[in-house]
């Protein structure tokens, strides 16, 4: 069997700063894996130049689409995809960090047969007071909703979902409903468009994947003062020593300066 082809598809909005040093660590990534896997990398953005510079800056092939609504931004994105040929498409937002060992363990879960492949838990770092802590995911004890919880239990998180060549052409390579349109919950508009299809993603820890995914908060005007307040996260004692362990030096030392940047 030759190279494999994943791409990975993202969108940007603002937050520059934080936005450069997430698409930083996805080219980090695909150089990492080239031996292994051609990881092809697209963005999508909507303010013109400076996000379109911003991006092909970092080796990402780019195309432009109004902010709102959401969902057809991202399928801007996902119809790009399908020009690469990929084996997988691998969405991630661009205010998250993953090792690559989550992109090359999802696609050993899909070479196993599964359509789609996600996480069940994933940590969360707050810039600006530098705190990283662990949410175990959608279950009973997790969350202060808990009914809520307990209904959405077994879901996987939107940080790095993989899908499988054969589940986008069966979607048309749209992972979201074009008909719709949403400035938010676009993964559960996924989840609901592959279950009208008879698809579920199957979902694996963190641990499982052998890897370490991480939602960074606080680095713009999207977040919300309650975005920890439902969620029963286990803060780590030292997110520095923590983030070295998984993580390039230089590129957390970036991350850490932009936190002592905002305060």
């Amino acid at each position: 069997m030759g190279k494999r082809r994943v791409t990975l598809i993202t969108a940007v909005w603002k937050r520059h700063d934080l936005t450069g040093l997430v698409l930083n660590r996805f080219r980090n990534i695909k150089a990492e894996l080239a031996d292994m896997i051609d990881l092809e990398l697209i963005a999508v953005g909507s303010e013109g130049d400076k996000s379109q510079q911003l991006c092909e800056n970092h080796g990402f092939a780019y195309v432009e689409h109004d902010n709102m609504p959401l969902n057809r931004k991202y399928n801007a994105a996902s119809r790009l995809a399908q020009e690469s040929n990929p084996d997988a498409v691998y969405r991630i937002d661009s205010d998250d960090w993953i090792t690559s060992d989550a992109i090359t363990n999802s696609l050993t879960k899909i070479d196993e047969g599964y359509l789609a492949v996600g996480l069940l838990d994933l940590y969360f770092l707050d810039l600006p007071s530098f705190r990283l802590g662990r949410w175990p995911g959608y279950g009973f004890f997790n969350n202060t909703k808990r009914m809520w919880a307990w209904r959405n239990r077994g879901k996987t998180v939107g940080v790095g979902r993989c899908f499988s060549r054969e589940l986008m052409d069966e979607l048309g390579w749209e992972i979201w409903d074009q008909e719709q349109e949403l400035s938010k919950w676009l993964d559960t508009n996924c989840d609901e468009r592959l279950k009208e299809r008879g698809h579920k993603i199957k979902g694996f820890t963190m641990q499982q994947l052998q890897t370490f995914a991480m939602d960074i908060k606080g680095g713009g005007e999207n977040i919300t003062t309650q975005t920890f307040s439902n969620l029963r996260i286990k803060w780590v004692k030292d997110a520095k020593s923590e983030l070295y362990q998984h993580f390039p030096k230089e590129e957390v030392d970036s991350l850490i300066q932009l936190s002592q940047s905002i305060n």
